[in-house]
């Protein structure tokens, strides 16, 4: 029984050194990885005398023309010849007025026509008879004169219904709606049957050729907008190279912007009312340093911070101010030099006084 005890309290005690030495070799490996500086990532920064800003200022695709199609007389309408995205070309019949009625005024003017030069006719041959008879010595100076005068009623007479016949054409003529240029139908605000006065809508014509971009730019960039040397507009995901048809006029009330127009290159297929972008790149002269937006962390107050590794390889804290900024990147001035280090990321491992190993040295 006391060999069995010794063996027990034998074996206790080797397990009880040999734990006391594992642990005191875990303790010495984790001072060890207390002690060894952290390394870090970082970037030189190089003093820049600008930066520039991508502007991008948008507007909407209209046709070059653009008409609410009306006739210049009333009228029922008859037929609808064509209907909204239809291509049509230029001269097309678009829409047909009723013209029983026309057709009617210009029998019942054919008509009169066809009386007058039978009364006329009528005229000549009394004319010619009193001629004949005054040579002979058998008809007066009066009654010549009276088939003259008559003559030339009936002539007037002649040339005041043929003016009317033609007036009766033109408005037939008219009551026939036609495309005035090449373009496709956008709209359309009548039906069969509909009676419409002179100058109502019916159809909206969109230009088909001359796509532009309307685009509304804030008055102080103006000079430099309209100085672009090859200004790009953006519609989905195409770029165009454009052509600016006007430098701007007036500042809009409501928007607060200028005007601009520029015109597409006729191969663009382009619809009415998309969005277009006009993009541009501005230089604003103001020094500092880009840095990736990693390496900034905010500070007291609202401020900025980034942290520079000195000489020694001791983290300090400066306070910069950001300038501009993108998706990556920002411009930044303040407490930093031109060629300094500054760590690009990782910040929150990190506190000022720091010692740290630089990675790539």
């Amino acid at each position: 029984m006391n060999v069995v005890r010794k063996r027990i309290l034998t074996n206790a005690s080797i397990a009880a050194i040999f734990l006391a030495l594992t642990g005191c070799k875990e303790s010495r490996l984790d001072e060890a990885a207390v002690t060894k500086p952290l390394t870090v990532s970082t970037t030189e920064i190089n003093l820049s005398p600008y930066y520039t800003v991508k502007r991008e200022y948008v507007g909407t695709v209209k046709a070059g023309q653009q008409a609410n199609l009306g006739f210049e007389l009333a009228g029922k309408i008859e037929s609808l010849l064509v209907d909204v995205g239809d291509q049509v070309e230029k001269g097309t019949p678009l829409i047909q007025l009723d013209t029983d009625l026309l057709v009617t005024e210009a029998n019942q003017l054919r008509a009169q026509t066809n009386e007058v030069k039978a009364q006329l006719k009528l005229v000549d041959a009394n004319l010619q008879r009193q001629q004949s008879l005054k040579t002979k010595g058998f008809s007066a100076d009066a009654e010549i004169d009276a088939l003259t005068s008559e003559k030339g009623v009936l002539q007037a007479n002649l040339l005041r219904i043929s003016a009317v016949l033609n007036a009766n054409k033109l408005r037939q003529e008219k009551s026939t709606l036609v495309a005035p240029y090449a373009g496709v139908i956008a709209k359309r605000h009548v039906s069969l049957g509909d009676v419409v006065n002179v100058g109502t809508p019916t159809l909206e014509l969109l230009a088909s050729e001359g796509k532009e971009a309307f685009i509304g730019i804030p008055a102080h960039q103006l000079s430099r907008v309209t100085h672009l040397k090859a200004p790009q507009v953006r519609v989905a995901d195409h770029r165009y190279a454009v052509k600016l048809l006007n430098p701007g006029a007036m500042v809009d009330t409501q928007s607060r912007s200028v005007g601009l127009r520029y015109r597409f290159p006729e191969e663009a297929q382009l619809l009415e009312g998309q969005l277009a972008y006009l993009a541009f790149d501005e230089q604003v002269n103001e020094s500092g340093y880009w840095v990736p937006l990693t390496a900034l962390i905010d500070g007291l107050r609202g401020v900025w911070n980034v942290y520079i590794i000195d000489t020694n390889n001791i983290v300090e804290r400066r306070t910069v101010n950001v300038l501009y900024a993108d998706s990556q990147r920002a411009f930044v001035n303040g407490a930093i030099q031109d060629g300094e280090s500054i760590i690009s990321s990782g910040l929150h491992r990190v506190v000022p006084g720091q010692n740290v190993l630089v990675a790539g040295k």
